[in-house]
């Protein structure tokens, strides 16, 4: 972008308002890390629950021979774990840009006298930057998101579909 014609008040407009971006930024991509580690949550305890049903039902006296139990429960249970794991995965650290600057990055302005628009300049074409790596990160995490979320949410559905799709084929 050319800052030539950049009235300082506009430079520090845009730089002020970047930084309002990015900390907007950062409170989303927070809100989506919780949201996800708290499905992580759900997905891996009703996950293990089905495990343990299935092993209670395996070692009960009145243990059926029906696979259609352990087919139906085993697909639940590898979704609602599968989910879990992409929401993990979505939740994980990953490379974020915070707004404002260190103040060694005023470094050169500072010890060569620079002008201070000129280096508003600079830092706007630096939160450009940081707004454009966020926006990646935060789209890459929500459709791991979305992946674990529909996987999760599926289970039930695709578990209970399997065991009957099974029971009526051994019937």
């Amino acid at each position: 972008m050319d800052w030539s014609k950049a009235k300082p008040e506009v430079v520090k407009e845009v730089v002020r308002e970047a930084e309002a971006y990015l900390a907007g930024q950062v409170q989303l991509a927070t809100s989506a890390d919780q949201r996800a580690s708290v499905m992580a949550s759900v997905f891996a305890a009703a996950g293990a629950a089905v495990v343990a049903a299935l092993i209670t039902v395996a070692s009960s006296n009145d243990a059926t021979d029906g696979i259609s139990i352990y087919l139906g429960g085993s697909v639940a249970a590898l979704l609602f774990l599968g989910g879990a794991c992409f929401c993990v995965w979505a939740a994980m650290p990953t490379g974020f840009d915070l707004p404002g600057n260190e103040p060694e990055s005023w470094k050169t302005e500072i010890e060569s006298g620079r002008e201070l628009n000129p280096g508003l300049c600079d830092q706007a074409e630096n939160y450009q930057e940081k707004i454009t790596e966020n926006r990646a990160a935060l789209k890459r995490n929500a459709h791991r998101f979305k992946i674990g979320a529909l996987s999760g949410i599926g289970a039930p559905l695709f578990g209970s579909l399997v065991w009957l799709v099974v029971s009526a084929m051994c019937f």
